[in-house]
């Protein structure tokens, strides 16, 4: 697999997490596979390979198909919200990288994680954002309909899916991506998911 390739599929972790953030605030819902796998990518510290992450390619198809159908040059109100989501993420997981404490607390934060039940993951995901990110600058303001973001379990997954586009966004920073990169390279990351999408290695 190509670096390219692995950036591709690092970025389409995070596309498809900051996905998840505005359905659950415009629409109160989500796509629950994809969820659970952005959840549990979360808990994947050493992984064998960058497909592995996500439990292969699948596990990134949504956010290969948004790559591969030209999100990163789009116009259009939702996509330009969704990347604005996705530039923050970047932004400040490069924030935290470059302040060695603080990204040293966060990273044995996430590796405790492993030792949280399935029952409580969810809430414990939501508890780490708040403590290590939420208080990074400039926050990360998730807009949307109040009537979902006041149900009490929707700011819990909001969080969630932040802090596994945090994952992605740490994965990408290991793969040579930057905030830079995204212009740069976005007409080969759209070949490289267009050819990731059609092969048939899903390893």
């Amino acid at each position: 697999m190509t670096t390219i390739e692995d950036r591709t599929i690092a970025l389409a972790g995070v596309t498809q997490a900051c996905k998840q953030v505005q359905l659950l605030a415009r629409h109160g819902r989500l796509d629950q596979p994809v969820f659970d796998t952005a959840l549990q990518s979360i808990l994947v510290l050493d992984a064998v390979n960058t497909p592995a992450v996500y439990s292969g390619l699948d596990g990134v198809n949504m956010g290969l198909r948004m790559i591969s159908k030209g999100i990163m040059s789009s116009a259009k109100i939702e996509d330009v919200e969704l990347l604005r989501y996705l530039m923050s993420v970047l932004h400040l997981q490069n924030e935290l990288y470059r302040n060695q404490s603080a990204f040293d607390s966060f990273a044995l934060g996430v590796e405790r994680l492993s030792a949280v039940s399935n029952d409580d993951l969810l809430q414990a995901c939501s508890d780490l954002y708040q403590k290590h990110i939420s208080t990074l600058r400039p926050q990360i303001i998730v807009q949307g309909e109040q009537d979902y973001l006041q149900r009490n379990d929707v700011p819990i997954k909001v969080r969630s899916m932040l802090l596994a586009a945090f994952r992605s966004a740490v994965l990408w920073q290991q793969k040579g991506g930057s905030k830079f990169k995204i212009i740069w390279e976005r007409t080969r990351m759209r070949n490289s998911a267009e050819k990731l999408l059609n092969s048939r290695d899903y390893q």
